[in-house]
This record gives C-alpha cells, sequence and structure tokens, in this order.
C-alpha cells in the first residue's frame, strides 16, 4: 500500500476525477507519481493540508528537459550496450579502486588515478575472446602504472565525489525518461496528517439499469424494481481499498493547460555598444512578440480562474465532514422468478440505501453509500439506484425510427428521487427477458419511456395526402401583391391489427423546426407532447384495420408584380375579401389600363404590319410604272396606278396618324398605371 492511500473518488462523465489521498506521514518529505498524462492536471490542481498542525513547505517535481540537454554538464554519459567500459572511460583522472581476477579464483585490488581503457583493434575483435585484449590502465598510489586485462574486471569503488554525484544524476535522470513523473512533496519536520486533493485525467463512468417487472391482471400495467449500476475502472498503480466513491453527472468546463513544460517567451537583443534609446523597430518587435504569446500567456486569466474553482471545491471539501455522507449498504442481482413480488419488494429495501443523490449546483451526483474496493487494473460495478415504480405499457409507432410496426414500450415516473444518468436498460418482465433500451437523462419527477421490443402483430404503412395552397392574407404594396400562403400537406397512417385482442397505438411525429416551422391543421390535438414529439392514441379492434390522418400547414409569403395580375383573380380576390373596395376599384382600373395597352399595342402592330405591306405594294409599283409610257395605250393603266399610289399614300398618312395617337394613349395609360401604384403604396 503507498504511504497515501486514495480515500475519495469523484468521477465525472466528461473524463476527469476528483482524488482525495490522506494518511499519516513522518518526515520531511512524501512523494507522489503520476502518469505522463496526468502531470498537467496535477499541477494543476494539487492541494495538500496537514491536519496535525505541520505545514506543506512546497510541491517539487522535476522540470521536463530532454535528456541530452539534462546531461550536457555530467561528466558521466553512459550507454545501453556498454555500460561498464563508458563508466571506466569517464572516470579517467578520477581516483577509483579496483578489483580484477588474475587467476581463477584469486582477486587483486589496486587503488589509483584511472588512466583509461585500451581497445582491441579490427583485426583482434575476430578472437573468440573480444573482452580478453581490452585493457585497463591504472595509476597506483606508489607512482607504478598497472595494466589489466578488462575481461578480469570484478568490481570497483569511486571515490572521487563528484563523479559519484554525476554517476547518481544520470541515473535519476534516466529514471525519468519513462511513462510516470514523480511529486514531491516538502514537509516540515515531525508527524503529519495530511489531506491532498487533485484533479487527473479519468475514465468516464458509465452506468446500466435493470428492470425486473411484474404486470397486474389487465397486463398492460404493473409494478417494477427499478435498478441502476455504476460502472467505473481503476486505472490508478494501486488498488483501492474501502473508498468513497462518487459519480457526478454534468459537464463542468475543464481543458488541459501546459504547465508541466517550460518556456523561455523571446527577447529583444540589445547589444552592448549601443548607446541610443530603442527604436521604432524595438517596439515593432514587442508587438510581434505580444502577438505570439497569447497561448501561454494571454489566457493566464483563464487559467487563475479555473485554478480559483477548484480550489473553492477544495476548500468546501474535508474527509471527516466527508466521511460524515457515507453509510452501510449492500444489493442483490437481478431477479428471475416466476412470482416476483415478494421478491422484488425484498429486493427494493435492500436497495434504498444503495447510493444517495443530491443536486450539487449545475450537476448531479450519486454518493455510493458503502466503501468500495477494487484492485488495481480492474473494473467495477457499483449499485446508485433502486426503486420500485409503477409502470404502464404502451404501442408506439414512428416511422422515421421503425418502419411498419410499432415498438412496445414501458412508461413510468422517475420517482426513484434521482436523476437518471443516460444509460442501456435490459426489461424483465414476469420473468422473462423482454428486450433492451435506453434510459435518457431524466430529472426526478420527469417520465422515463423505454421502447424495448416490437410489435409485430400491428402493421402500419404511410402515404402522403394531396398538397394545397390556401391564402391566408394579402396586402398591395405598390407594385408588388404580397401574398401570404398556408401550403397544407399531411401523411395518412393506415394501420392493420392482425392480433386477437383490442389495442391503443400511439402514433409518434417529429415536430416542425426552422424559422418558420409547420403546424397541425384539421387535426385533432396530440394526447402526448413531448420537447421534440406529437403523440395521438389511436384505438384499433382486434383484427381490423383503421387509418389516422395528420395534417399540417406552413406560411409562406410570396411576391407579385401588380401587373401580371387578371380580372379572374381580382374577382377571386374580392369575393373572398383579401381587398377592400377602394382597392379593388383602383386595382381594377389599373387592369383597364394595362387592358387598353395591351390592346393600343395589339392594334400598333396591326397597324405596323399594314404600313410594311403598303411600302412594298408601292415599291412594286413605282417600279411599274417607270416601265410605261406616258402616252398611247400604256396611258391609262399608268393614269390608273397613279391614283392606287394616291389612295396609298393617304392611307399611309391616316396609319402614322393613327399610331402616334394609340402611343400617346398608351403613355398616358402608363402615366395612370404609374399614379395608380403610387396610391398603393
Amino acid at each position: 500500500m503507498t504511504i497515501l492511500p486514495v480515500r475519495e473518488m469523484v468521477l465525472y462523465k466528461h473524463g476527469v476525477g476528483f482524488f482525495v489521498r490522506a494518511g499519516a506521514v513522518s518526515g520531511v518529505d512524501v512523494t507522489l507519481t503520476f502518469r505522463h498524462d496526468e502531470i498537467n492536471d496535477v499541477l494543476k490542481s494539487l492541494t495538500a493540508f496537514d491536519n496535525a498542525g505541520g505545514q506543506v513547505l512546497g510541491i517539487h517535481y522535476q522540470t521536463p528537459m530532454d535528456i541530452n540537454a539534462r546531461l550536457a554538464n555530467s561528466s558521466i554519459r553512459l550507454s545501453d550496450t556498454a555500460s561498464a567500459r563508458d563508466l571506466l572511460r569517464d572516470l579517467r583522472g578520477r581516483k577509483v579502486t579496483l578489483t580484477f581476477e588474475i587467476t581463477p579464483g584469486t582477486l587483486e585490488t589496486i587503488t589509483g588515478r584511472m588512466i583509461g581503457i585500451d581497445e582491441p583493434q579490427k583485426e583482434q575483435m575476430l578472437t573468440s575472446d573480444p573482452f580478453g585484449i581490452s585493457l585497463v590502465t591504472m595509476a597506483a598510489d606508489d607512482g607504478s602504472v598497472r595494466v589489466y586485462k578488462l575481461g578480469g574486471l570484478r568490481g570497483f569503488t569511486i571515490h572521487d565525489a563528484q563523479s559519484q554525484s554525476d554517476l547518481q544524476y544520470f541515473l535519476d535522470t534516466s529514471m525519468a525518461q519513462d511513462s510516470r513523473r514523480s511529486v514531491m512533496l516538502r514537509l516540515s519536520p515531525g508527524e503529519h496528517d495530511l489531506n491532498v486533493y487533485y484533479v487527473a485525467p479519468s475514465p468516464t463512468w458509465r452506468v446500466s439499469y435493470r428492470v425486473v417487472a411484474e404486470t397486474d391482471e389487465n397486463a398492460e400495467t404493473g409494478k417494477a424494481l427499478l435498478q441502476g449500476w455504476g460502472l467505473f475502472d481503476n486505472r490508478l498503480e494501486e488498488d483501492l481499498e474501502n473508498i468513497h466513491v462518487t459519480l457526478v453527472a454534468g459537464q463542468p468546463i475543464s481543458f488541459i493547460y501546459d504547465l508541466y513544460t517550460s518556456r523561455i517567451p523571446q527577447r529583444s537583443t540589445v547589444k552592448d555598444e549601443s548607446r541610443v534609446a530603442p527604436g521604432p523597430v524595438e517596439y515593432d518587435a514587442a508587438y510581434s512578440e505580444l502577438a505570439d504569446m497569447p497561448d501561454f500567456l494571454m489566457s493566464a486569466d483563464l487559467a487563475d480562474e479555473e485554478d480559483r474553482t477548484v480550489g473553492q471545491q477544495m476548500a468546501k471539501r474535508s474527509m471527516p465532514a466527508a466521511a460524515n455522507l457515507f453509510g452501510g449498504g449492500h444489493s442483490e442481482g437481478i431477479v428471475a422468478s416466476r412470482s416476483l413480488r415478494a421478491e422484488i419488494a425484498a429486493q427494493q429495501s435492500a436497495q434504498t440505501t444503495a447510493a444517495t443523490g443530491k443536486e450539487a449546483g449545475e450537476f448531479f451526483q450519486y454518493e455510493v453509500t458503502a466503501p468500495v474496493s477494487v484492485k488495481r487494473g480492474e473494473s467495477a460495478l457499483v449499485p446508485i439506484v433502486g426503486a420500485d415504480v409503477s409502470y404502464s405499457r404502451e404501442l408506439l409507432y414512428n416511422g422515421s425510427k421503425f418502419a411498419k410496426h410499432p415498438v412496445a414500450a414501458l412508461r413510468f415516473k422517475n420517482s426513484t428521487g434521482l436523476t437518471l444518468e443516460r444509460g442501456p436498460v435490459t426489461v424483465v418482465e414476469n420473468g422473462d427477458y423482454e428486450g433492451e433500451a435506453i434510459v435518457p437523462f431524466t430529472k426526478d419527477g420527469s417520465e422515463v419511456y423505454l421502447p424495448y421490443a416490437v410489435e409485430l402483430g400491428v402493421r402500419i404503412s404511410e402515404s402522403p395526402t394531396a398538397i394545397s395552397t390556401e391564402i391566408s392574407a394579402l396586402n398591395v404594396k405598390g407594385a408588388y401583391l404580397i401574398v401570404d400562403e398556408y401550403q397544407i400537406s399531411g401523411i395518412k397512417y393506415s394501420i392493420e391489427n392482425t392480433s386477437a385482442k383490442p389495442l391503443t397505438i400511439l402514433i409518434e411525429a417529429n415536430k416542425p423546426v426552422g424559422p418558420t416551422p409547420s403546424e397541425l391543421f384539421e387535426t385533432r390535438p396530440p394526447d402526448v407532447e413531448t420537447a421534440t414529439e406529437w403523440r395521438w392514441r389511436v384505438n384499433i379492434a382486434a383484427r381490423s384495420r383503421t387509418e389516422f390522418i395528420r395534417q399540417m400547414r406552413r406560411r409562406t409569403q410570396r411576391r407579385e408584380e401588380v401587373r401580371r395580375l387578371d380580372y379572374r383573380r381580382l374577382q377571386n380576390f374580392m369575393d373572398n375579401r383579401y381587398l377592400d373596395t377602394t382597392t379593388y376599384e383602383r386595382l381594377s382600373e389599373l387592369l383597364d389600363k394595362l387592358a387598353f395597352q395591351q390592346s393600343a399595342q395589339a392594334e400598333i402592330h396591326k397597324l405596323e404590319t399594314e404600313r410594311g405591306n403598303m411600302y412594298g405594294q408601292q415599291e412594286q409599283a413605282r417600279a411599274n410604272l417607270q416601265a410605261l409610257n406616258p402616252s398611247g395605250q400604256e396611258a391609262d393603266l399608268r393614269k390608273r396606278m397613279l391614283r392606287q399610289l394616291e389612295t396609298a399614300q393617304d392611307r399611309l398618312e391616316a396609319i402614322e396618324q393613327r399610331i402616334n395617337e394609340l402611343t400617346q394613349q398608351i403613355a398616358d395609360a402608363e402615366a395612370r398605371v404609374l399614379q395608380i401604384i403610387t396610391e398603393l403604396e
């Protein structure tokens, strides 16, 4: 067992745990070991108190550095495959005592200063004893220089204090390269009663439920035992023995803040020979540096605020007070018996003390009343909910979740006095396994709905009804009609009951969402309404069919130019009282003007066509006149053609005059149209 064992563990759903260690300690320090991935959270939250009146003088940990950087100033550097050779090499000039085996069973000890090692040449390395030709050279205290075979070395002692310290530092540094990190609490001399609190990453706790039910005579209602079990993992490097466990539902703000890694902020470099005031360039550099520092400086306020919050939570907690919150209790397994009533009652009495729950600000927590013991690397289930509930059985259909058939569901009120965390549930009814479901996050006093099986005796099909449009309002804004309409659509549910008993089906539909959601139309109000769904009860006799129609309408708005209006639609608007008399009369006049413009344009087009044809005829007549003689037999024909040209010219002048008149009338009509549009603003 560790010096400071875990006494309390509070686990959260978002992957962190709040741990309390406590125990009696003698001496001036105590060491706690953590995983590498835990160290940032520990440095952010670790708090220690001495209930015996002593002092916690400081919290120390090894500064993280690359191993090469740590050993840069060390005189000893050892490799992984030749540590003895490397150590003798690095001890050159230091005083040591070496022990060699000269002959089998004969040892010789020499004290002096280390000169070095002579390694074999490449051709010598092919011999059967590569160590036998490696030589160690020593300068003995009597002034002699002695040479020994490295293969005979059996041990040595380092007399140089600095070398001993460097060797110890190398070994400590190498040990720090593993996945664990040590944190040392420095204490005042004497006896201590320590409480240590910290936050560390922890697997999220889970919950699973069991519903052990027995139906009443009508088979649609009954009593059930609801059991809830919290599951958590022990990923600590120690066994947990008789600890208090609290499971918290909620999402407190939490994040990883890198406190473990050392950082040296950039600074401006100023040359020694400079004797002038800093120029603008140096100020620009400072602004640039500020822009680079938010990651580890500008969010310091946020980290400080979090530390204050954690500190406040810690200050509110103390081991003596926490111990008073917990009591004894035990729980039993799932009951599997045809006669369940007495056993459910017995189970209920055993479960009532399994856990206590309470609101804690924005969270809800389950405090397991019985101390828990879990071996290292194991997981455990602890009882957190146990209550007797009254339920009813319903058939629920939602085609978007499960097509063609309704699902059987249990509905009951959460009367446990606890908030139910989301988790899977296994349903046992009358001693038989019935199915599984998911318990949603449910506050105390709210209803729980558990769909656990498919009812194959009922078939349901869906078909859309015809889509129609209905005007709800009409406004005229200048040149536009603003039309508010309802788009009406629906779903017809065709239900067939092939079972031998009458049933009640709950038809469920998702509530519409969006900026302009649809609303129910010519459909009775839902019998049940949740945050996201509507439900209607539909009764159906045994071996029969029935239908249920759900209609929705959605309000839309569109703009239409008044120039595109016609008399039939205008009259329809008036008949349905979408327009008042004044607006109707103005729009009627506007349509008259537009109709006149259309007829005038048609007449102009007809006159222009006639004029074009007459121009062609005149050109042909002029060509013919040039071919006729003004005297003789052709004279009469020439005169007749001249009279035709005069008549055509008169007609052209009349056409031109009429076109001018119509153009002016069209312009006058357009001016009146614009005036009417202005009046409609």
